[in-house]
């Protein structure tokens, strides 16, 4: 099926009737339902309600597992130990981003299917948009609204990060993504690419017409208002520039809105033991988490890449593919909480690499038959990154006391002592330091070198890849656009690399 060409009534029916069969379990408290036609699913409010909760699946398995591996992997914070042959597409497609090969061919490369679930996550999200009145009053339809303005700018915003330059590099030419705001038919047009800057601001539109129509906040694996707010002071802070260079109108407004999550949003920072156990619980009733997907083990293989085995090892150990860096391990300090989210493999006969992260977690409840439950939550908003956002955001704008305190906040929660007298570029080090060890494995490592104007260091060798430095105008710190994509949109234009 091609990404822009199955916006028709007919397979949006079957996608969310399918979809929330496969989500009854993961998000709370819902049942599935039937869909048959456009019109009779946007009959009434509980219509929107449903096919809301329908457009949530788009972010479970065919999502997450490929934006993580085109996130993480092309950072400094994993190191891939077990490959068993590089003939094998899967094992291919696995390794892609890690070397910044960045394969435009769906055989060797997770760029296509990472294209392909966010258009598909769209396709739903866009339909209950287009059926929302420009003067609806209804508050179930409205909250419906706000969610999938939401869902749209979540997912716009992290394939303008994949395939879009950093906002500092010319941000007016530079192309961004095909910006698609409604359902296309199949005499549409294929749409070109807007350029980084009208990408962003399509984006924080939807971000602020999201904020002013939520009516309620619910679990955090719904959307919120302070959602919004969290993803928009992320915006905000991409757009901030580099230390040297900084938008400061645009780091102001990043830390107005971490503001409005802080203040007024009613979430905690978790601390001493709760904190180390952070990732052992599902995400429902955190009050740290903002806005989370919550897996059970049938939708998520993050798991077995970071901690089950696979390929030669099968029997021999109890790990995964993909390990914590020895240089991200070597970062934390004695007595850091942050420890905890680590923990020592089965690995015999190995000396090194014996550790795996525990952020990514499969829970027995069935030894004698195998079966698996699993909390792995994906942490995709979390009051710790609004701290360090407002932190980052407020060394660019010159209040290096505001920055410190908001760096502390976090610095002391792992039960460390609080730095003092750092100010200008030694203070941003430490904010970026606490972000790499703060928001290791979720999603965020290589983005904060590339849009602050920094390379990408790994200073170690892992299987069959070597050390090597990415700098931040090198082609390749973006993905290339999948082939079956130009083939079928004549108006797309290719990522040089």
């Amino acid at each position: 099926m091609k990404p822009f060409l199955f916006y028709t009534k007919y397979m949006l029916a079957m996608l969310v009737l399918m979809e929330l069969s496969a989500c009854k379990k993961q998000l709370d408290a819902l049942s599935p339902h039937n869909v048959n036609f456009e019109e009779q699913q946007f009959s009434s409010p509980n219509g929107y309600t449903k096919a809301t909760i329908g457009n949530y699946t788009g972010l479970y398995s065919a999502y997450e597992t490929p934006w993580f591996n085109i996130s993480e992997y092309r950072g400094n914070n994993v190191k891939i130990i077990d490959v068993t042959s590089t003939n094998s597409n899967a094992n291919t497609q696995n390794i892609d981003a890690f070397n910044y090969t960045n394969s435009e061919s769906k055989d060797f490369g997770l760029s296509n299917a990472f294209w392909f679930a966010s258009y598909k996550a769209l396709l739903g999200v866009n339909l209950v948009l287009k059926n929302v009145s420009a003067t609806e009053t209804n508050p179930v339809i409205l909250q419906a609204k706000a969610e999938n303005l939401f869902l749209r700018a979540f997912i716009n915003f992290n394939l303008l990060r994949v395939y879009g330059r950093p906002y500092y590099q010319s941000p007016e030419t530079n192309p961004g993504i095909p910006l698609i705001l409604e359902p296309l038919s199949l005499s549409s047009t294929p749409p070109a690419r807007a350029s980084v800057k009208d990408s962003y601001t399509q984006i924080i539109n939807d971000l602020n017409q999201s904020i002013a129509s939520f009516k309620t906040k619910g679990a955090n694996s719904f959307a919120s208002k302070y959602a919004a707010f969290a993803l928009l002071s992320r915006v905000y802070l991409y757009m901030s520039g580099t230390l040297t260079q900084a938008n400061v109108s645009n780091a102001k407004l990043a830390i107005q809105a971490a503001d409005s999550v802080v203040t007024n949003g009613g979430y905690k920072l978790l601390q001493a033991n709760a904190y180390a156990s952070y990732y052992l619980a599902s995400n429902q009733g955190n009050t740290e988490t903002i806005w989370a997907v919550n897996h059970e083990a049938s939708t998520t293989s993050l798991p077995i890449l970071l901690m089950q085995p696979q390929g030669t090892y099968v029997g021999l150990y109890s790990t995964g593919q993909v390990k914590p860096s020895p240089d991200l391990l070597g970062l934390l300090q004695s007595g850091d909480l942050r420890k905890n989210f680590y923990y020592t493999d089965i690995y015999p006969g190995n000396t090194t690499d014996l550790f795996s992260t525990g952020k990514f977690l499969y829970r027995y409840f069935n030894g004698v038959n195998g079966v698996y439950y699993s909390y792995a939550p994906f942490h995709h908003l979390r009051l710790a990154e609004v701290y360090l956002n407002r932190a980052e955001a407020k060394v660019k704008n010159g209040d290096d006391a505001g920055a410190l305190s908001d760096l502390n906040v976090i610095h002391q929660r792992a039960g460390l002592q609080p730095l003092s007298g750092l100010a200008g570029q030694a203070l941003f080090n430490a904010i970026l330091l606490e972000r790499r060890l703060e928001l290791a494995f979720e999603g965020h490592n290589s983005y904060d070198y590339f849009r602050n104007g920094l390379p990408m260091v790994r200073n170690y060798n892992s299987f069959n890849s070597p050390a090597l430095t990415i700098n931040p105008t090198d082609p390749k710190v973006v993905m290339r656009i999948s082939q079956d994509v130009l083939i079928e949109n004549p108006n797309m234009v290719q990522n040089p690399q």
